[in-house]
């Protein structure tokens, strides 16, 4: 038990084992000494004589009370003879003394996590066991205190970052996922200096092999006993749900010497089972031109009638798996199309197992869609349709770039969150986003006439000058004409908020997949931006105007049926017997002519529809 007494403040220091070391959270007396000074010192501070002095305590809980009153003794708001109140902690070890300053603080005001996490592994450091330290402090649960001492234990680069506030208890935690101080340091010193807000938890364990996959599921086919026998070590992820699943291998050697020795037994067994005592293994699976997996060359085994696998004649090969229970799954591979098909022409690949991620796996003008676009295309072949699509996407990409100029963010907005679903799931190309990933390549089966009628049909929008000055204007910033590429990057980090804007919107635009108000080709999304980014009826002929050559893409019974709302019936009957060229140049001045009902025009492939969508909140401006 303490013993309590009075010691002057010339006979107290602050104790160097004490937890609290934060300045800021020390040094803030000013409401404690008004305290004192109105009823006194009520809790007393908690002291130990000092090594190598018998006059000298220090305080080792109650470091705020010391500067409190030694401060008011300074200012002459208490005498220098007040007697300050002390228990005297005798005959505590060290890290007796560190467990009761951790006690002590832990209920009392903003002890920080760095201090706690310091104090554990101060005690432990002085011969104090977990089990010790969290019956010392009155910590029932041990395993929190085992993660405290694992985060006290930081390498100190990182625990200093975690103490300064440069890194978040989340990333601390993940590098705490490991004991290795040394892995923990290379693996910060290489990853921190990527961005003050990475890396992520995530890519630090990542980055130390924490979880990892392919390790998971080797040491599931070779066993954990297996591999304990062999001399193997873990080292767990104390912060995970499961730290059994998330720890790392510390000996990989280990552990793939042990899967090697297994997969010679399995391929062993397979060539039994086969009959085929010199059948290849392969790596990997036959890949196709994309690099994705052939399904083309798969082969399936037949149960043979006397036990065992049939396999056709030929070069097969075979391919172990090992799945995430640890089961090795064997496939069996022609080894190359000419191995199968020979000088035959192999039949297109099935739309069942779609290349990924390039080229798109679904391509809206390909064969398969090319008899009901024309359908519903007005009559227009699929280059016809291939440049109507091109004009509606240069009306949005202009669209997004006046909004930027206006300093709005729809075009940043739609770019990074099209992004994100297009490169961090497996099913963006199903929910039609309308833009292609930014690396891809979007041409695929568009034919060169394709290509170039579009460029003619989107030179003469107003909506390509706008996109054409917008890429002029970026083209000639520091952070593009830069060859230095750090240089560059760094210019763009420090533009202005407006020229981001304009970029990102310009970059939006030019990533856009062709879209086409049509059943198969239609986009909602894409209405849905053109719809904030303020396109409408009115303001379309803003960024496009119908031109001859726009309407000669279309049959004569078409051109009628766009003129058949703004002429009388004589006229329209008229025109039907007129030449394709006095047709069209009717047609033309009745959509352009000053005063015509038909100025405000815009083709159904062209108009972008108000989409319905409710928002979080019925205020907008909330939302």
């Amino acid at each position: 038990m303490p013993s309590t007494t009075t010691l002057l403040i010339d006979q107290l220091c602050l104790s160097p084992l004490n937890v609290r070391t934060y300045s800021p959270d020390a040094e803030d007396t000013a409401g404690l000494q008004a305290s004192i000074l109105a009823d006194g010192l009520i809790n007393p501070i908690a002291v130990h004589q000092m090594k190598g002095g018998k006059t000298k305590w220090g305080a080792i809980a109650g470091g705020r009370r010391y500067r409190a009153i030694k401060a008011l003794i300074g200012n002459g708001d208490l005498p220098a003879d007040y007697a300050v109140r002390v228990n005297v902690l005798d005959g505590l070890s060290d890290a007796e003394l560190i467990e009761h300053s951790i006690t002590e603080n832990l209920i009392r005001r903003d002890l920080r996590e760095h201090e706690l996490y310091a104090g554990v592994a101060r005690a432990a450091a002085r011969g104090h066991g977990v089990e010790q330290i969290a019956k010392g402090i009155g910590q029932p649960d041990v395993g929190t205190v085992s993660r405290w001492l694992r985060l006290g234990r930081l390498a100190p680069p990182i625990f200093e970052a975690f103490r300064a506030d440069r890194i978040s208890l989340g990333q601390a935690t993940a590098f705490a996922a490991v004991e290795d101080q040394d892995l923990q340091r290379v693996t910060f010193e290489r990853l921190s200096p990527i961005n003050p807000t990475n890396p992520t938890p995530a890519d630090i364990r990542k980055a130390m092999k924490v979880g990892d996959v392919r390790a998971q599921r080797e040491l599931a086919f070779v066993g954990a006993d297996a591999y304990r026998s062999a001399g193997g070590r873990f080292d767990l992820d104390l912060f995970a749900d499961a730290a059994e699943e998330r720890g790392r291998i510390v000996d990989e050697g280990k552990l793939q010497q042990l899967v090697d020795d297994k997969i010679a037994i399995v391929r062993a067994e397979v060539r039994m089972t086969t009959a085929r005592p010199d059948l290849r293994f392969v790596p990997d699976q036959p890949k196709d031109q994309w690099d994705n997996v052939d399904h083309q060359l798969s082969v399936n085994a037949k149960p043979r009638a006397e036990g065992g696998l049939e396999l056709p004649d030929g070069d097969i090969v075979a391919h172990i798996a090992i799945d995430a229970s640890g089961t090795p799954v064997v496939s069996y591979w022609w080894s190359s199309r000419k191995a199968k098909f020979g000088n035959e022409k192999p039949t297109a690949p099935s739309a069942a197992v779609p290349p990924t991620p390039a080229p798109p796996a679904e391509n809206p003008f390909d064969a398969h869609h090319r008899v009901e676009a024309t359908r519903e295309g007005d009559g227009l072949t699929i280059d016809g349709m291939f440049a109507m699509s091109a004009v509606r996407k240069v009306v949005l990409r202009a669209a997004l770039i006046d909004d930027a100029k206006d300093f709005g963010s729809v075009g940043l907005d739609y770019l990074v969150w099209a992004q994100a679903r297009a490169l961090l799931t497996t099913s963006y190309r199903q929910q039609r986003l309308g833009m292609r990933v930014i690396a891809g390549d979007g041409m695929v089966g568009v034919s060169h006439d394709a290509l170039a009628l579009a460029r003619e049909h989107v030179a003469a929008t107003e909506a390509s000058r706008i996109a054409a000055q917008a890429v002029l204007t970026i083209s000639q910033q520091p952070f593009f004409t830069d060859e230095d590429l750090e240089t560059a990057f760094m210019a763009y980090r420090t533009t202005s908020p407006e020229m981001k804007l304009l970029t990102a919107a310009t970059i939006a635009g030019f990533v856009m997949e062709r879209s086409l108000a049509t059943r198969d080709l239609k986009c909602p999304v894409h209405d849905l931006v053109a719809s904030e980014a303020g396109i409408g009826t009115d303001n379309f002929r803003k960024y496009w105007m119908p031109t001859g050559d726009m309407l000669d893409m279309f049959p004569k019974a078409q051109r009628l049926a766009i003129a058949e709302p703004f002429v009388d019936a004589p006229t329209l009957a008229a025109w039907a017997k007129a030449k394709s060229a006095d047709l069209t140049n009717g047609v033309l001045a009745l959509l352009t002519r000053a005063g015509s009902r038909g100025l405000r025009w815009v083709h159904p492939l062209l108009r972008f529809s108000v989409p319905h969508v409710a928002l979080p909140t019925d205020d907008r401006e909330a939302a």
